[in-house]
């Protein structure tokens, strides 16, 4: 993940992008806090517009995975799959960590 390469395609330099991921980790992590949540609870809404939050976000900022794998757990959230997101939340958790850690370096 180059945060140069993606901050200039957004018309930012690179600490400004750096700045905006961090919130990204925040609030994206309490996002995903409440798609296990509503997981956990069955609460197929809650999961749906919890991915939906985290899909907008990672797709304003250039991370496009992310976005994919969250607009994947919306999709079977909006259609009461909760049962066949397990596998996507688990790819969501490690692109999260992914990020965390390539901040941190």
């Amino acid at each position: 993940m180059d945060f140069k390469v993606l901050g200039e395609q957004l018309g930012l330099d690179e600490d400004e992008y750096r700045e905006l991921i961090e919130l990204f980790i925040d609030s994206g992590g309490s996002d995903y806090q409440k798609v296990l949540d509503g997981l956990a609870s069955g609460d197929a809404d809650l999961v749906r517009s919890s991915a939906h939050t985290i899909k907008g976000a990672s797709g304003n900022l250039g991370l496009m995975e992310v976005s994919d794998v969250a607009s994947a757990i919306e999709v079977c959230a909006m259609n009461h799959q909760l049962d066949r997101v397990c596998q996507a939340v688990e790819k969501l958790k490690s692109q999260f960590e992914a990020i965390q850690a390539f901040v941190r370096a």
